[in-house]
Parts: C-alpha cells; structure tokens; sequence
C-alpha cells in the first residue's frame, strides 16, 4: 500500500505541477487560451487524489495509530477547486482566446487548490 501510495502522490503531484506550468506558460502571451493538457492534467490530478483518499482509508483502517485518517473538509474543497478549474477549462478549450480575468481565476485557483494540500496531515 504505501508503494502504491507514493506512485499516486508522485502522479498528484506532477499533475497539479503540470496545470500551473501550462498556465504559466501562458502569462507572456497578449492572446491566451486554455492549454490541451490542461483539462487532461486536471482529470489525473482528480483521479489520484481520489485514489490517495481510499488508499489513506484503507491504511487507516489497518494501522490508526501510524496513518491519521484525512480532514474531509479539506478533501471536500480540494475537489470543489478542481472541479471548478475543470469546468472553467472545459467551457473555454475550444474558444480561440480567453480573458484575461478567467486565465488568472484559473491560475488563483490552482494556486488556491496548492494551498490546501499544504493543510493536509
């Protein structure tokens, strides 16, 4: 278990890495649009966060002592976060430009999304 929940976190991690850098590489750009890879990174980030949680369950379920079960509030707005960037990205990955205004929204809430991963135990 612990092996496969190091592959999952490596896999989580690298994705939400992937949003921000695709993201970033388009702040220089004066017609910003919504990366391909970034709804592809979102929906791997969303299924090894789920797949994080039931490993972290099933530890828990094992060995309380040594594996703290999840705060659900935070997994909770984790998800509504992503789901969030996930629709954004979605809606807007077929316009030939986007707004200033949604690509920061985007980039605030993966930032945002980054932030409460930091509150996790």
């Amino acid at each position: 278990m612990k092996v496969a929940s190091s592959i999952f976190i490596a896999i989580h991690l690298l994705s939400v890495a992937g949003i921000v850098i695709l993201l970033l590489m388009q702040a220089g750009k004066a017609n910003k649009v919504v990366p391909k890879g970034l709804t592809h990174a979102g929906l791997t980030a969303l299924v090894a966060g789920i797949a994080l949680v039931g490993i972290r369950d099933a530890q828990h379920h094992n060995n309380a002592a040594a594996y703290p079960v999840y705060n659900y509030g935070t997994i909770a707005a984790k998800l509504v976060v992503l789901v969030v960037i996930l629709v954004l990205a979605f809606k807007h990955a077929k316009a030939e430009t986007i707004s200033r205004s949604t690509w920061a929204t985007l980039l605030g809430l993966t930032v945002l999304n980054i932030a409460l991963a930091g509150t996790l135990k």
